[in-house]
């Protein structure tokens, strides 16, 4: 349907013998003059949907968001003038607003045909990356997803680019667990603000959907943590940002109000700070100097997968991996040393290695009360 497109669209404009100069030896290569409107009317073709309609409002919208200049009126004829040309470009009349769609889910026009490279790239960012896009973004690349499925299955159904998707895949580093559910009026409301940089009014729940609070907030970023997905905002006109688990959110409410973003704040540092250590002022964690011993199996992987650029390792003359390395003093770090159990000794700082033999100490004492009342 691309090169069909093309040339009806050409066709508008003849760009043959009148337009030529009489002698082209030795000149600049020569372009005949094209229909100011091509590219405006190849938008809107692909713009259309392949699955649902599409209001002529919506297309407006999205004509201006590609930098066209047009007003309803023109997209109005556009659409007339295309409908005429092509059998499978509808209009449904039944409801207000009428809205535009593809019949029998004919293919979408893309100019260049989308090749091999480009329909597996789109596979995967379906698959691994679609939430954390804007909702907006997701519905506009829906039919170039579809294409991509229809590009591999039937251009490649039994050949190696077609099993590339079966090997690769990413895998969670903890205990697996199933990701909570987010309502997607939600979701969309959420990308859209952080797309717009504007505010949100919520309303949202404690752990476990306890409690209803309210609040004003101010997106700066979304972060996807294990299954959970993170609001980062600052509330009401309170400089510090928080993280906010998605599926918490009840209710948001976009604001026609621009959103501030704190001096000097970018969501790269804030990570990198210790956001994601868990805990309420997880964002100003302290580094610390690390010294820890672990067992030959369970620190073997260090030596490939550094805890920090200076990390330093030595073995003893057991076997064991002394390493040392400067970290970020979270919860998250304890629970990591934690999951190693007896195959891993803290030696400094003398602070961290009370607080986790402590917790040992108390998991111990849970497990020989717990045994007290196995059957003999």
């Amino acid at each position: 349907m691309a090169w069909l497109a093309a040339a009806w669209l050409l066709s508008r404009h003849p760009v043959d013998a009148p337009d030529r100069p009489p002698d082209c030896v030795d000149r600049p290569r020569y372009h005949p003059p094209m229909d100011r409107n091509f590219k405006r009317l190849l938008d809107t073709l692909q713009l259309i949907p392949t699955r649902g309609k599409i209001a002529t409002s919506t297309l407006v919208q999205r004509l201006k968001d590609r930098r066209h200049d047009v007003s309803t009126r023109t997209v109005q004829r556009d659409l007339e003038s295309l409908a005429d040309s092509f059998d499978d470009l509808k209009c449904d009349r039944r409801n207000k607003p009428y809205g535009w769609y593809w019949a029998n889910e004919a293919r979408r026009i893309t100019v260049p045909g989308m090749d091999a490279s480009q329909a597996l790239s789109l596979r995967l960012l379906q698959t691994y990356l679609v939430d954390l896009l804007p909702e907006s973004t997701v519905r506009d690349l829906r039919p170039y997803f579809e294409e991509a499925a229809n590009k591999l299955t039937q251009h490649y159904g039994d050949t190696a680019v077609q099993r590339w998707l079966d090997k690769v895949a990413i895998v969670p580093a903890t205990q697996p667990l199933l990701p909570p559910p987010v309502k997607p009026s939600v979701h969309d409301i959420v990308t859209q603000a952080l797309l717009s940089e504007r505010q949100l009014d919520i309303r949202y729940t404690g752990p476990g959907g306890k409690g209803d609070k309210s609040a004003t907030v101010h997106p700066l970023g979304l972060v996807q943590h294990g299954v959970v997905q993170y609001l980062v905002a600052t509330f009401f006109d309170f400089e510090d940002p928080r993280l906010l688990p998605l599926q918490r959110i009840q209710a948001a409410k976009l604001l026609d109000k621009p959103s501030a973003c704190p001096a000097g704040f970018t969501l790269k540092g804030y990570i990198e700070q210790g956001a994601f250590g868990f805990g309420h002022n997880n964002a100003k964690t302290q580094s610390i100097r690390l010294v820890a011993v672990f067992g030959p199996q369970s620190g073997a992987h260090l030596l490939e997968s550094r805890l920090s650029a200076d990390q330093a390792v030595q073995e003893l003359p057991d076997g064991r991996l002394r390493f040392v390395a400067t970290v970020a003093h979270t919860e998250r770090l304890i629970w990591w040393l934690l999951s190693f159990g007896p195959y891993v000794l803290v030696e400094k700082p003398l602070a961290l290695r009370r607080e986790v033999a402590a917790r040992l100490r108390d998991a111990a004492a849970q497990y020989a009360k717990a045994a007290l009342a196995d059957p003999v």
